[in-house]
């Protein structure tokens, strides 16, 4: 009798792939993708540094509500979590497809930011533990990788199918579509199976869950270099990306065509998340990690050097790095954290990367307004350059020791350190 329940669990587990893959797919297929810069600068008549500027409020609400929402999922269900990021998310859209006034745009962003917030960490969370229920957490890292690669072909076929409706009708109408399909991911995420796992009846209080899973990141000094590590390349690819519309159309690529211009660095993305699992099985996993700060620095300093449309080619590694990252960071991330805290201490990775964009994505716009676009790119070409490699630096150092302690013990380091 026992047999049946648990085949129809694991069932249910390895169903939650698909609907993973699904709901990512949804709520990236956003007709928005290869126009939003220019809708702002264009039919709402803002600048690059207003642009930025609405991103910082949006970005403070992670940094505040990032971690709370991840105890939420951890506390009362990852998929309950998924189900208010995809309302929210779908409300923030259709909010921002219709605003008029830079108030009203504003109050979108902070929905936006809020249901950012619910999925981050609920979806790599609820994906580990379905592999885990199953005996499958080693796939992680490449269903991991395979769903960021549907996540950029998401992006991809929007881009394509995006740009040239926003050309025959207007910059605000494929925004407004694009609210109604990502509330088609609602019911996706109330299909999905809620992994059970052990809890400890300290942590049943919310406020521990919060303050134990930042307690964790901060006291793992190899967990907290690489938290660090992941929001610097966070911001260093999320923040130029955005001006590569302006850098487009700087160079008379036309709104209809944008989507086209725009798909290649996308399916850089794909490719680099499909190979992530073998790329790092052969180069290993500190190469792979030096690896995105050198090729995101090598082609700022290119965009900042060569004024000329030609010079896009160096976006392709940067989408490159925007795919690979999240897999491999992830991966190692859930390695080194318990089931019951994971969607927490993720979120304060995510954190992490929010307060490096809240401040360095409205200097770039300024910069960007006052010096033009090469000096923007010269800026992050720069600090990835100096600040990523330092990182890594101080964390293969931790890293490198513990290993050494635990083999002088004739121990394995831990899957995760728990802190009292």
């Amino acid at each position: 009798m026992e047999l049946l329940p648990r085949i129809r669990d694991e069932l249910a587990f390895a169903g939650n792939i698909r609907k993973s893959y699904l709901y990512r797919f949804l709520m990236n297929f956003q007709l928005w993708w290869p126009i939003w810069v220019i809708y702002l600068l264009k039919e709402r008549g803002l600048s690059y540094t207003q642009i930025t500027l609405l991103d910082t409020p949006f970005f403070i609400l992670i940094v505040l509500a990032e971690v709370p929402t991840g105890a939420v999922a951890d506390r009362f269900g990852r998929k309950t979590s998924l189900m208010l990021a995809s309302t929210l998310f779908a409300v923030a859209v259709f909010v921002f497809g219709i605003a008029q006034n830079y108030l009203v745009i504003l109050v979108s962003y902070t929905a936006w930011g809020l249901a950012q917030t619910f999925q981050s960490g609920a979806d790599a969370a609820i994906l580990y533990d379905s592999l885990k229920q199953i005996g499958r957490e080693d796939d992680f890292q490449r269903i991991n990788g395979r769903l960021w690669a549907v996540t950029s072909f998401a992006v991809l076929i929007a881009m394509l199918i995006g740009a040239p409706i926003a050309s025959a009708t207007s910059l605000s109408f494929p925004i407004v579509l694009s609210a109604a399909i990502g509330l088609a991911a609602v019911p996706v995420a109330a299909s999905m199976h809620e992994p059970r796992h052990q809890r400890d009846p300290d942590e049943e209080n919310y406020f521990r869950t919060v303050t134990r899973g930042i307690r964790e990141a901060w006291h793992t000094p190899p967990l907290r270099y690489i938290i660090l590590f992941s929001g610097i390349l966070f911001m260093a690819t999320f923040a130029p990306l955005i001006f590569l519309q302006p850098f487009l159309v700087h160079h008379s690529v036309s709104v209809g065509d944008l989507g086209l211009w725009q798909a290649p660095v996308r399916a850089a993305g794909i490719v680099s998340a499909l190979l992530t699992a073998r790329f790092v099985a052969r180069a290993g996993q500190r190469a792979a990690f030096l690896a995105m700060p050198l090729a995101l620095g090598g082609c700022y300093v290119a965009l900042a050097g060569v004024d000329h449309i030609y010079a896009y080619a160096a976006f392709l590694p940067v989408g490159m790095v925007a795919g690979m990252q999240n897999p491999v960071l992830s991966s190692y991330v859930n390695r080194r954290i318990p089931s019951e805290r994971r969607a927490t201490i993720l979120s304060v990775q995510s954190v992490v990367g929010s307060m490096m964009l809240a401040a360095m994505e409205p200097t770039g716009g300024f910069v960007a307004d006052q010096l033009g676009l090469r000096a923007l790119f010269l800026l992050f070409g720069v600090l990835v350059l100096t600040v990523g490699p330092a990182v890594l630096w101080l964390w293969n150092r931790v890293e490198t020791g513990e290993l050494s302690a635990a083999g002088l013990a004739g121990e394995r380091p831990s899957e995760a350190v728990p802190v009292s």
